[in-house]
């Protein structure tokens, strides 16, 4: 299997999501929807340019966002994160996103293992350039001790594929990004992991057989259909539509 260091292209709008992080750690894929209000793009762009602010405050937010009982907040501010690391958009807008996964439910120790995880697929630099934000805004929260390692992933791809050519790199894709790496699924859940992922691949155009292989793996993983779908939708909006309808056949063909 192909692990491809990827990078993202997408497109960041600020926001105003009145979450405490008590209310945001209640929510679960079972609960009720709770509606997103969200007054950013009139605000700032409402005289200007009327329609986008609709399409930012009414749609993005109003019905992509508030669709959190299929996908949750924390989900989506994964997703949201990968994109913009990924993208190389390592401004004030990443960081009020990492407040928002903050505000979402997603921990310090989830954050660290997020950009670790992106900093190979990604690229060191834009990992290196986030962790300042990261720590700046979870600096107060005590990182938690994990007593226990998660579930050993083997893989052994590189070593087949480019263990002659490439010895090194295989021996860091086996051992180091997988046996390491996935392997933290007590910290980061391998169903996050794989959405880091996936959604990183679309982001930045990935739509070969390394994109199949991560939709097919994240569907073991515990990724639903459902979403999987909302996955694609929102990152309509934050990578691209002609992304979204690239990656679609793959995810019917996978879930059907």
């Amino acid at each position: 299997m192909k692990k491809i260091l990827a990078a993202t292209v997408a497109a960041s709008m600020l926001f105003t999501m009145n979450f405490t992080t008590t209310e945001a750690a209640s929510m679960n894929k079972n609960s009720a929807a709770k509606k997103i209000v969200q007054t950013a793009g009139r605000d700032r762009l409402g005289d200007f340019a009327p329609e986008f602010a609709r399409y930012n405050d009414d749609i993005l937010f109003g019905e992509v966002w508030s669709r959190n009982d299929i996908l949750s907040l924390h989900d989506r501010s994964i997703v949201t994160i990968c994109a913009l690391v990924g993208g190389g958009i390592l401004d004030s807008s990443l960081k009020y996103h990492i407040h928002n996964a903050k505000n979402n439910g997603v921990t310090r120790d989830e954050m660290v293992e997020i950009v670790t995880q992106l900093g190979f697929y990604a690229g060191w630099p834009k990992a290196w350039a986030v962790f300042p934000m990261a720590k700046e805004v979870y600096g107060d929260d005590a990182a938690k001790t994990f007593e226990n390692v998660g579930k050993k992933i083997q893989q052994t791809a590189g070593r087949k594929n480019l263990g002659d050519f490439a010895p090194e790199f295989a021996r860091y894709n086996d051992d180091i990004l997988f046996g390491e790496i996935w392997s933290r699924n007590n910290i980061l859940s391998l169903h996050d992991r794989s959405i880091v992922t996936v959604s990183t691949l679309i982001g930045a155009g990935i739509f070969t057989d390394a994109l199949k292989h991560h939709l097919a793996n994240a569907k073991n993983n515990g990724v639903t259909k459902s979403e999987m779908i909302e996955i694609v939708t929102q990152l309509a909006f934050y990578a691209g539509w002609p992304k979204a309808w690239a990656v679609f056949p793959m995810v019917k063909e996978i879930y059907s």
